[in-house]
C-alpha cells in the first residue's frame, strides 16, 4: 500500500526532522561565534577603561596593544581596600597613577554601567558609561561626552573623607540621573579603603 506524504505522520516527522537540522546549525553557529563574541566583548572593555582614563585614541584595531603598553597593573580587592585573589573589587592600573574601577547601577529602562578613572590624588581623570536600554535623547545622553567631561577634575575625598560626586542632571531624565549618581555613591563607598590607602602612601 502506497503510504501519504501528506498524512500527519509524514509532516510530524518532517517537521521534527527540521527542527532537530536547524537546531544542530544554531548551536555549532553559537559555538564557532563564542570565541569572536568573547574577544569583542573584552575589546570594548579594554576601550571602555582606556577612554575612561583619559586615552582617547583608543579603538577596536589598537585596544589590545594600548591596554598591554598602558595597564601596568589589575587586581581585586577585599572589602578592607586591599589586594585579593579571592576579592570582588576589580581594579585596572593605568600608567601607574590612575586607578580605574567598573561600576554597575540601573537606570529607567535596565542596567546602565561604567568606569571612574581616579588618579593617586584622589581626582576623577574621567568617566565612561553606557546603558542596555535607556532612550536616545534621555537617558541615553549618558554615553555622551557632554555628560562624561563633567566629572572630569573632581575630587572623590575632600579632608580625608569620601564626598559626593556632583554632577549635572540630564534634563527630562531624572530616574537615570538619579541611577548615575547611585551607582557612583555605592561604588565609591565599596572602593573607600583602598583609596583611603592610597591617599596614606602619597609623599
Amino acid at each position: 500500500m502506497k503510504k501519504d506524504i501528506n498524512s500527519n505522520g509524514y509532516i510530524f516527522l518532517y517537521a521534527t526532522i527540521l527542527v532537530v537540522v536547524v537546531a544542530v546549525l544554531l548551536t555549532a553557529a553559537a559555538i564557532w561565534l563564542k570565541p569572536f563574541q568573547d574577544d569583542n566583548k573584552k575589546n570594548e572593555k579594554r576601550i571602555n577603561i582606556l577612554r575612561a582614563a583619559g586615552i582617547a585614541e583608543v579603538n577596536a584595531d589598537n585596544a589590545s596593544a594600548l591596554f598591554e603598553e598602558h595597564c601596568t597593573d589589575e587586581f581585586l580587592l577585599d572589602e578592607n581596600g586591599r589586594p585579593d585573589n579571592n576579592g570582588t573589587l576589580p581594579v585596572f592600573v593605568i600608567d601607574r597613577r590612575i586607578s580605574v574601577i567598573p561600576m554597575k547601577g540601573k537606570g529607567l529602562w535596565g542596567p546602565i554601567s561604567g568606569y571612574l578613572a581616579i588618579d593617586v590624588e584622589g581626582k576623577i581623570v574621567g568617566a565612561n558609561f553606557d546603558h542596555e536600554s535607556e532612550t536616545p535623547g534621555l537617558g541615553g545622553e549618558i554615553t555622551t561626552e557632554k555628560f562624561q567631561s563633567q566629572f572630569r577634575g573632581k575630587q572623590i575625598r575632600d579632608n580625608g573623607q569620601m564626598v559626593p560626586i556632583e554632577f549635572d542632571a540630564i534634563t527630562g531624565a531624572t530616574k537615570t540621573s538619579n541611577g548615575v549618581k547611585e551607582m557612583i555613591d555605592k561604588t565609591l563607598k565599596s572602593y573607600s579603603p583602598y583609596f583611603e590607602r592610597l591617599s596614606h602612601a602619597q609623599p
